[in-house]
């Protein structure tokens, strides 16, 4: 897994205003088609993400494109990550520390579950809860993104 290209120009053009509103940017796609550019966010914010939020991040982002991109024709998407997002990047972990996740690593025929205490550009680090004699005993585990086959949000684990 690699991290997300952070230094791109759509990135550095649409990141202040994204994270003015207090999100974070998961995923920026930007494609050039005959109808001019495509541009694809996924947001997230620890309160979640609404259609409201969706139409607010729409408009100021489309705004900043023409402004200071000097970009007219542009069609933008703007969505949450879902409930069940495949985790695409390393740089995804680390927005959603805080969160349940399910991991698969090369290898294993199960999954891991836990929450996101930390990731760095090598690593995630999961809080995972055993029940021991019905005690919740909580335990860490570093994984090395190099062994993760496959990495979901869990919302399934979380209390509402």
């Amino acid at each position: 897994m690699e991290f997300a290209d952070r230094n791109g120009k759509y990135y550095e053009t649409l990141a202040p205003v994204v994270e003015g509103l207090g999100f974070s940017i998961v995923e920026l796609t930007a494609n050039a088609r005959q109808d001019g550019l495509h541009i694809s966010l996924v947001i997230f914010s620890k309160d979640g993400v609404t259609v409201k939020d969706c139409e607010r991040v729409h408009k100021l982002a489309a705004a900043r494109m023409e402004v200071v991109g000097d970009i007219r024709d542009v069609y933008f998407e703007v969505s949450s990550p879902g409930v069940n997002r495949n985790i695409k990047s390393a740089g995804e972990f680390a927005v959603f520390i805080g969160r349940s996740v399910k991991i698969l690593c090369d290898g294993d025929s199960e999954w891991i579950y836990g929450d996101i205490l930390n990731a760095d550009d090598k690593n995630v680090i999961l809080e995972l809860s055993n029940k021991i004699d019905n005690k919740n005993k909580k335990t860490e585990k570093s994984i090395p993104y190099s062994q993760i086959r496959k990495a979901k949000l869990d919302f399934s684990w979380e209390e509402a």
